[in-house]
């Protein structure tokens, strides 16, 4: 191999130099020029050719560069480009992390970024705290939501039925000589109801508190869910029986499910309790159940006045409780449905509501069939 004569090295360095400083149009400038003085040696020319590759290649590294640190993520590259993989697929990953970031900033904290080692552990950690953040929101936004709710009730369903109990008892404490029998029992009558109806409101809030709390205990155990059904049935018969409603159990004695036995009498009555309320005389309750997977689906059905479309919307929001007066003008503090959405799904249940007006209504919900689920 021919020796590279000396002259040739010295201007060589001086190219090298001028590229390790990032001066490439100078570099270039001198490697036409030492091309020019050393003529035709094909060392020399090959030497000078994989110098101008170089500095190619660089030059498109730079505008790649460039193009990144002036956030243009739609630059391409030549093809012929050393790191042009490279270059692509880091390219797509700034794409897709762009996309990301667009999305978390929508409040998608799904997101999981897996790109560039210490740099995803930072932004992953971003985004956990993010998410954090966000439920802690959320959870304070339906904490205050519930408070005001909570309070509205309070100062609203109670203070109103207790009115009435007052007016009520002044007008038997100052008039009672100037009333006859009738009269009187019809008042008497009225406080009755109404002291029944602020004390089943009393009772829901207490029950939907302890809840809340975590003051609830739930003790699941195997059981049969028609043997409840017939007990609410028996306990509320006096309700139904003033409006001529029949009761038809139609559960098999076969069937079971998994749950704490006092939490579903309470939802199977809260759902018994609405159906005679909104079933006119002469109607029928029925409760039912089917498996579905590894659930039973329970469902209490009427033959009574049914519900809108757009309250039917309305059901199970605490913040958005419906209330409607019974077909004998019973009253009823939308509560019922939001203790029972709650009960359920801390025994691993789900409910809902189906509807047709005129026509009845149908309330199901699920339980596990066994303590595995």
């Amino acid at each position: 191999m021919a020796q590279i004569p000396a002259e040739f090295s010295a201007n060589l360095c001086k190219i090298l130099e001028r590229i390790s400083r990032g001066d490439l149009n100078d570099a270039e400038s001198l490697l036409d020029n030492l091309a020019v003085s050393q003529g035709t040696d094909p060392q020399h020319i090959r030497i000078a050719e994989d110098i101008k590759m170089l500095i190619t290649q660089l030059r498109e590294g730079a505008k790649f560069a460039n193009a990144l640190s002036d956030g243009v993520l739609h630059y391409e590259a030549s093809k012929n480009f050393y790191l042009f993989s490279e270059y692509k697929q880091l390219q797509a990953n700034l794409r897709h992390l762009t996309w990301q970031t667009q999305q978390i900033a929508k409040g998608d904290y799904s997101q999981k970024v897996n790109f560039m080692g210490e740099f995803s552990a930072a932004f992953n950690q971003m985004i956990d705290g993010l998410r954090a953040a966000k439920k802690t929101q959320d959870q304070l936004r339906e904490l205050y939501a519930t408070r005001d709710k909570f309070f509205s009730i309070i100062s609203h369903d109670l203070r109103s039925p207790f009115n009435a109990i007052l007016g009520f008892s002044d007008i038997l404490t100052e008039e009672w000589d100037e009333l006859n029998d009738e009269e009187r029992k019809n008042f008497l009558q009225n406080i009755r109801n109404t002291a029944h109806n602020t004390f089943d409101l009393l009772e829901r809030m207490l029950e939907w508190s302890r809840i809340q709390t975590g003051k609830m205990r739930f003790i699941p155990v195997r059981l049969n869910p028609g043997t409840l059904v017939r007990e609410n049935f028996s306990l509320l018969a006096p309700a139904a029986n003033s409006k001529f409603i029949r009761f038809v159990n139609d559960i098999p004695e076969e069937m079971f499910a998994w749950a704490d036995k006092d939490a579903i009498l309470l939802v199977l009555r809260n759902l018994i309790n609405n159906a005679i309320k909104f079933t006119q005389h002469g109607g029928v309750i029925t409760g039912s159940a089917a498996p579905m997977n590894n659930f039973v689906v329970i469902t209490i059905s009427d033959t009574g006045v049914g519900i809108s479309a757009e309250n039917l919307k309305k059901l199970f929001r605490f913040e958005e409780q419906l209330k409607t007066e019974g077909t004998d003008r019973e009253k009823g503090s939308g509560l019922g449905l939001v203790l029972c959405k709650e009960i359920l799904e801390k025994n691993g249940g789900l409910i809902w509501a189906e509807s047709t007006e005129g026509e009845g209504s149908r309330f199901s919900f699920t339980l596990p069939l066994n303590s595995g689920i």
